[in-house]
């Protein structure tokens, strides 16, 4: 445990919780003015500091934003209280700042910087020549989502359907090699096998027993998995094909159009721990976490995501890729389709909300932009004013590309 730090209250969710993640400080006391210093963001402070710094106390002090004399006493009576305190000098407003270079003019605090996007620490002590490292700060999805007032529910893709391992893994590049051949065809012989298979559910032993009919051209994406061994018991008759899907990760790649691309990210980007220290697809985020469960309470699992579900979420939203970078978070929404400016709309909404101005977000597209829309010159162009990163024409793209970009998107 370290001692105590102060945190000038900032509007930024991650710069007031850098020092908590790096020191886990005993006492980390907050100093802010009270229309920034809201209830809800303290409330997810202090989520956030149970989740990844349980035993460190929390103390929010608020003083006027016009009143440089208050501001002058909060910080006499903290220098005072914890004369070895370090204040952490990202964030706070202006009055603030003021004060603080007022109080140090007379006595010697020690005062540090973390900047979120590098982790880079410049630490100033009384009489010493300035210090400056690199630390390895890192958050995982879940917290970065509980920093910004909302939550991971259960139903969050990496929780519920998809667990990242070899077999999935084999999968995801099996079925990314048959796609990029059919092409804009994939999305159309998704949509026809969700629906046959509805109709035409397997049986107790997991043998699904399709028409030929009914599946009309779609029939040649199981030719294609069973040649890739992701069939098993494969078996073609006059009118029906039967078989059984190797494993579950088979059948719930192909029942739904987008999936193959959004796990075809995930999967590329798993490559790199390195750099993307933590990865969530199918992101389900719940914008309330604080509001009481309607059954009785919203417990959370040591992951961060929901496991008692409320019967009416005010706002749920699903952001298909999340990727960590250290503490900076990229959201992506995949599109296997075209894609319109309500798209880009919605992915600026939610990364605002759940990544501040830290954040980084990224549209990505299985076919090319220029097909998308007649006027693409205008999405291109507005994409980038809302700075947006475009990655188009996966299809037609190599892993290796893929990584390239996402990587350059961290500015690595």
């Amino acid at each position: 445990m370290g001692d105590v730090f102060v945190e000038f209250f900032s509007d930024e969710a991650l710069e007031n919780v850098m020092c908590m993640l790096q020191y886990k400080p005993e006492r980390l006391i907050f100093l802010g003015h009270p229309h920034t210093m809201l209830t809800r963001k303290k409330e997810s402070l202090s989520r956030f500091s149970a989740r990844r710094s349980p035993e460190t106390v929390l103390e929010f002090i608020e003083v006027p934003r016009d009143d440089i004399n208050q501001c002058i006493d909060a910080l006499s009576s903290i220098s005072e209280r914890y004369p070895d305190a370090r204040y952490e000098l990202t964030g706070g407003g202006e009055m603030l700042l003021i004060a603080f270079g007022y109080i140090s003019a007379g006595r010697p605090l020690k005062t540090l910087r973390i900047d979120p996007f590098t982790g880079t620490e410049i630490i100033l002590e009384p009489k010493a020549k300035p210090v400056q490292r690199k630390d390895d700060i890192r958050m995982t999805v879940a917290d970065n989502i509980v920093l910004h007032g909302g939550m991971l529910t259960g139903a969050t893709g990496s929780f519920s359907t998809w667990k990242m391992n070899d077999d999935l893994k084999h999968v995801i590049r099996t079925v990314w090699e048959i796609s990029k051949k059919l092409k804009s065809s994939w999305n159309h012989y998704c949509a026809i096998i969700e629906t046959v298979m509805k109709d035409y559910p397997g049986d107790d032993s997991g043998i699904y027993r399709l028409p030929k009919a009914a599946l009309r051209e779609a029939v040649d994406v199981f030719y294609k998995l069973n040649q890739a061994e992701l069939l098993t018991d494969f078996r073609v008759q006059k009118k029906f094909i039967e078989f059984k899907f190797r494993n579950r990760y088979v059948k719930n790649i192909i029942i739904k159009t987008g999936n193959i691309l959004e796990l075809h990210v995930y999967e590329v980007a798993s490559r790199r721990p390195d750099i993307f220290t933590d990865e969530v697809i199918g992101a389900m985020i719940d914008w309330n976490a604080s509001k009481p469960n309607a059954q009785g309470g919203a417990a959370a699992t040591d992951s961060g995501y929901q496991t008692n579900f409320r019967t009416n979420y005010d706002t749920i939203n699903e952001i298909d890729v999340i990727l960590m970078n250290g503490c900076i978070p990229t959201f992506i929404s995949c599109k296997s389709g075209r894609a319109g400016s309500s798209a880009l709309h919605e992915l600026q909404t939610v990364t605002h909300r759940f990544g501040g101005m830290y954040a980084k977000k990224a549209l990505v597209m299985a076919g090319s932009a220029d097909s998308s829309q007649s006027g693409v010159s205008f999405f291109k162009q507005r994409a980038k004013e809302m700075k947006i990163w475009l990655i188009d024409n996966v299809y037609n793209m190599s892993d290796e590309d893929l990584l390239k970009k996402l990587i350059r998107i961290q500015g690595n």
